[in-house]
């Protein structure tokens, strides 16, 4: 026998016998219940004992006080919801003993809905079911409903391989955020994978693909508190590498508020090292920035003894231009004192802004353009191999003369190629016209291409996270680096004392012939 009553006026009109206009006491109850079946017996005869338990059932219920929370009956399944709200409150001790508190913490498998548990909110209630329907693959809908009414955890239908419609890109943000964590790397397609294996179930790429943003907004934390905290990071840049050089500029708007507009990086340890053992070539290059707010990273990079990449400095501008380019290389010059730039030699790409900040801001300096920039303007006229072959040559080559004969080779094919050619400078781009003493024959700015392409995935996250991975890429980098040169120390040990025995051995050997 279930019964289900909303309204203390409906109990009343269940068992009119009774007769009852004000409840009494829960112990009058009873009482006055028993007395009366028993007066009533022969009259209602097999009725009243058939609804007898049922009477006795309904007067226990009385003595609970529900705000909208179900009550088992006894015996059968029966299942009594009272919402009647000028009942008495129920004591703390009550509560604790009737209703258990549901643990999120709980792993999402093992998750289970139970009658008469509270839940913190309506969205934890519906990440239960949803966690709950996803395991055993049940096919569920949400009404307009903050409290479960009844539960029937018995189910004969078949599994729903299919079925994935609870699963939306926030439910798997948070059970793939550990993995991406460990895989930063991790596909789309891997995650289809480990999904269907895991949780026996298809999702479309499109889906994990909005999983995977979500879980990289959850590792790397928000856009706007990124920008927000760039002078908390600036300062502790400066405290924890003290002689570090960190420059950041904002922008004021009208209503005095400020955005922020490019950020400068330069440590102390990184400058100190290129003063004492770095070769006088600096390569200066930006790339694009891929995330949410674009921009550009501007980076200076050098080479060192061993003729590998050097980072210098880097900045992060809005778009690459003349102010930015000016302001980039007065910080760089005013950190490596490079004063007007005589001894050094600066290798870039074609930009109009760059060549005129150089020449404002460092005027004695030697320009060299990256020869693989000149080249790919030129081969989108000019696309026959044998024009590659002859630029390729006249590029690398080190005398005027044979400079001159590879010009007149291409001049032989085409008089709009050798002028084309001829059109930009010559002499920043042919080996011929290089200065000495700089020990680098390059004329390519790959070495900076290089360092750019090692940040492709750094460049699609927020500011900070993008400036830490480039922090700890130069840690990660010097720190072995240092490694391997203690190892080169230890094989230099060696070598001496190899060369001991070899002159002990001949000396020995010397001997003996004597």
């Amino acid at each position: 026998m279930a019964i289900s009553v909303t309204n203390s006026n409906e109990i009343k009109k269940i068992y009119n016998p009774l007769k009852l206009d004000v409840p009494p006491s829960p112990a009058e109850k009873v009482d006055l219940d028993i007395s009366k079946a028993e007066e009533d017996k022969h009259e209602m005869g097999s009725v009243l004992e058939e609804d007898y338990n049922g009477l006795l059932r309904w007067w226990d219920l009385i003595k609970w006080d529900s705000d909208d929370e179900p009550v088992e009956g006894e015996g059968e399944n029966a299942r009594v919801e009272v919402d009647d709200e000028k009942n008495t409150k129920e004591s703390s001790d009550e509560d604790e003993i009737l209703y258990s508190i549901h643990n999120p913490k709980v792993k999402w498998n093992v998750m289970k809905l139970i009658i008469r548990e509270r839940y913190e909110s309506k969205h934890e209630l519906k990440l239960c079911l949803t966690n709950y329907s996803i395991y055993k693959g049940y096919k569920i809908r949400f009404k307009k409903r903050d409290s479960v009414k009844k539960m029937n955890d018995r189910h004969t239908c078949v599994r729903k391989f299919s079925s994935s419609r609870h699963m939306n890109p926030t439910w798997l943000a948070k059970q793939f955020v550990k993995e991406l964590v460990r895989k930063p790397k991790l596909k789309c397609k891997e995650i289809q994978t480990i999904i269907q294996s895991k949780f026996h179930c298809k999702v479309s790429w499109s889906k994990c693909y909005r999983s995977r943003c979500r879980e990289l907004s959850l590792i790397d934390g928000n856009l706007s508190d990124h920008y927000a905290r760039v002078w908390d990071y600036g300062h502790e840049l400066m405290r924890a590498n003290p002689g570090s050089i960190v420059r950041i500029s904002v922008n004021i708007n009208p209503d005095q508020t400020t955005t922020f507009h490019r950020i400068y990086v330069c440590f102390k340890a990184i400058k100190d090292g290129w003063k004492i053992g770095c070769r006088r070539v600096i390569g200066l290059d930006g790339c694009f920035l891929k995330g949410q707010c674009k921009g550009e990273l501007l980076t200076a990079i050098d080479r060192d003894a061993n003729n590998q990449n050097y980072p210098i400095a880097w900045v992060v501008v809005e778009f690459e231009n003349k102010v930015n380019w000016k302001w980039f290389l007065e910080l760089v010059s005013e950190d490596l004192s490079l004063d007007v730039g005589m001894g050094l030699c600066v290798i870039s790409d074609q930009h109009k802004g760059l060549v005129e900040a150089k020449k404002e801001i460092l005027p004695n300096v030697e320009h060299r353009q990256c020869a693989r920039h000149i080249y790919d303007n030129f081969r989108k006229v000019y696309i026959r191999i044998q024009f590659r072959n002859m630029f390729w040559a006249a590029a690398k080559s080190t005398t005027e003369s044979d400079f001159k004969i590879n010009m007149d080779r291409i001049k032989t094919l085409s008089e709009g190629a050798y002028d084309h050619l001829m059109a930009r400078e010559p002499h920043t781009w042919c080996m011929t016209f290089f200065g000495s003493g700089l020990a680098c024959e390059s004329i390519e700015n790959g070495i900076v291409e290089c360092f750019n392409a090692v940040f492709v995935d750094a460049r699609k996250k927020p500011l900070l996270a993008m400036l830490e991975e480039i922090r700890l890429y130069m840690l990660e980098r010097f720190y072995n680096l240092r490694e391997e040169a203690q190892k080169l120390e230890g094989l230099g040990m060696q070598c001496q004392v190899v060369l001991i025995h070899m002159k002990l051995g001949m000396a020995f050997k010397v001997m003996e012939l004597i």
